[in-house]
C-alpha cells in the first residue's frame, strides 16, 4: 500500500497566505455588491452616518440616518449579556 505524503506549508508561505485574507474578503464583498445590482437587486449599504438603499438604475435612497449606539474607547472592557440564552 502507497503512502501519501502530506505537503508542509512554512511559517513564512503561511504568513503570506493569511496576510492576503483581508483583500481577498474586501474583493469578494466588492464583487457581490456589483453582481447584486448588475442583477437588478437592490443593495442596502452603509455609508458615513447613513443607511443607504442603491437601486439597479443607479438611484441612491437614504434610508436612515444613523449614529453609534455607544461610544467605545480603545482597550474598553465590553461585557455581553446572555439573550434567549444564547450569548
Amino acid at each position: 500500500m502507497a503512502t501519501v505524503q502530506k505537503k508542509q506549508l512554512s511559517d513564512a508561505t503561511l504568513e503570506n497566505l493569511e496576510s492576503q485574507i483581508p483583500e481577498m474578503a474586501a474583493a469578494a464583498t466588492r464583487l457581490a455588491y456589483y453582481r447584486a445590482v448588475a442583477a437588478g437587486h437592490t443593495v442596502v449599504t452603509v455609508e458615513q452616518d447613513r443607511i443607504v438603499a442603491t437601486h439597479a438604475d443607479g438611484q441612491v435612497e437614504v434610508l436612515v440616518e444613523s449614529r453609534p449606539r455607544r461610544k467605545v474607547q480603545k482597550g474598553q472592557v465590553l461585557t455581553v449579556r446572555k439573550i434567549d440564552g444564547r450569548a
